[in-house]
């Protein structure tokens, strides 16, 4: 009987012994690639600023990896050649039908459309039950400029459809099918083990606490390394529920699908980048699982239960908007309360020239992240801007991001340019928050409780690798736009 890894077992991974000169230089060309991107941002342009986010951003991984001589280089490089091949093919790949030409993003686009169409479905439940709550546009005629979004009667809706309809795909088999086919790709490529390559794969269509389940046996005893590449993809992807969700927020389409699936090589990738494998995985080699039984009595059944699940998830959507935001207010009430304050101590206006009157989290956070929206690709006007949406994302959560995009756009549709908009949509698209730490230490610890202890040791750094997944999949697509 196999046993789990001790937690003693975890501490030495992470302590694998990269030399202290390797970090110094990685750091120092990382710093030089950063500054020569920015001194030649007019010769180089948008897309020699997204190369340039590329190399530092797997730098900065590389920077921190635990244990750089004993990545396996063959891992990082089909890993890297899976997600550029992703991306080419739906930012530049054509194919012709009929002898007419088509591109693979027209194609996605379409399904886009489809999967607006989908949504639509659950508004008409929606509109049952809530009436005109659920119809935006009516209460906009009637509100005029006092019209605020019904976010619980036309955003969460489409979390228990979906749910439920994912639900019913996995009882009849499907979704497991069509994962074991992408998780047999990549394991034989990259020379992952099968239980990390599966869950990761399930990642594309079920949340970070949703996908360990299709790998629940293996958990338990998952070596240290396979346990944080469970941990990146959850934080890396979102679930198929939420992928409708910000779609309906006004994400598009094509890049918040695209974003999904290349992020399955990349969050391998880095994650073994990361933490390299240095133990030998009880699934090494094998995506062969015994297939479990449905737990559901029937198709019904199926529909119920994950009715039911949805409805959980959306509450606790609810919830977890009330608070952040209800938090994010006090804030910036405290941030704007500075300068008065400063003022009524005596101290002069000439002495506090610099400092802004309307400070905010919003402009903190566009001043961290500015430099990181700049190595995505992102236009110099709209660098602030996009900076203020990635710190949002990753202080508080996505949902709160997305609905600051949301009424970014409403306010004035061209908030950003075109392109800024599609690279947003590609970074903002994942788990990778802090609230999410707690959420995987309960939902995979529930699986595993001998892990917790691990899994909290493991928490942040995967927390850093899956946030850089996120970028790294926008720079990608930045230097194809």
């Amino acid at each position: 009987m196999t046993t789990a890894p001790s937690s003693n077992s975890t501490i030495k991974a992470l302590h694998g012994g990269t030399p202290i000169t390797w970090r110094i230089g990685i750091a120092l060309a990382c710093l030089l690639v950063t500054l020569a991107a920015y001194g030649l941002q007019e010769q180089i342009g948008p897309r020699g600023q997204s190369l340039a986010g590329c190399l530092v951003f797997f730098g900065i991984v590389a920077m921190a990896s635990a244990n750089l001589k004993a990545v396996n280089w063959r891992t990082i490089g089909w890993g890297i050649g899976l997600q550029l091949i992703l991306a080419l093919l739906v930012l530049k790949g054509r194919f012709e039908v009929g002898g007419r030409a088509y591109s693979v993003k027209h194609a996605i686009e379409r399904l886009g459309e489809v999967f607006k169409a989908f949504i639509g479905f659950s508004d008409q439940g929606a509109e049952f039950v809530f009436g005109n709550l659920a119809r935006p546009d009516d209460l906009a005629r009637v509100y005029g400029p006092n019209f605020l979004f019904p976010f619980a009667f036309k955003a969460l809706p489409p979390i228990l459809f979906v749910s439920a309809v994912f639900t019913l795909l996995f009882h009849l088999g499907l979704l497991q099918r069509i994962v074991r086919l992408m998780a047999k790709l990549m394991a034989s490529l990259m020379q992952t083990s099968g239980a990390e390559t599966l869950s990761v794969s399930a990642n594309v269509f079920m949340g970070q606490t949703e996908s360990p389940l299709i790998v629940k046996a293996y958990v338990p005893t998952m070596t240290s390394s396979e346990l944080f590449t469970l941990m990146v993809s959850g934080f890396a992807h979102i679930s198929g529920g939420m992928m409708f969700v910000y779609i309906n927020y006004g994400a598009d389409p094509a890049a918040v699908l695209t974003t999904c699936v290349m992020a399955c090589p990349c969050s391998l990738y880095l994650s073994k980048l990361f933490l390299p494998e240095t133990s030998t995985p009880q699934t090494a080699g094998s995506v062969q699982f015994p297939r479990e039984k449905s737990p559901f009595v029937n198709s019904i059944d199926a529909i119920a239960s994950g009715t039911t699940d949805g409805l959980r998830l959306a509450l606790n959507v609810a919830a977890m908007l009330i608070v952040f935001i209800a938090l994010v207010a006090m804030f910036d009430a405290m941030l704007a309360s500075i300068k008065p304050g400063l003022l009524a101590l005596g101290f002069s206006e000439n002495a506090l020239t610099g400092w802004p009157n309307d400070l905010s989290l919003r402009k903190v956070f566009g001043w961290l992240f500015a430099p990181v929206a700049f190595l995505m690709g992102i236009e110099a006007r709209d660098i602030q801007t996009v900076g203020s949406l990635l710190g949002s994302k990753l202080a508080i959560n996505e949902h709160f991001a997305y609905l600051q995009f949301k009424s970014l756009q409403h306010a004035d549709p061209e908030f950003i340019s075109g392109r800024s908009k599609l690279l947003t949509a590609f970074a903002l698209t994942g788990f990778a928050n802090f609230a999410s730490v707690g959420i995987q230490i309960g939902g995979i610890g529930a699986i595993a409780p001998d892990r917790r202890h691990d899994l909290a040791l493991l928490g942040a750094r995967a927390l850093f690798v899956g946030f850089i997944a996120t970028l790294l999949n926008a720079a990608i697509a930045g230097m194809l736009i």
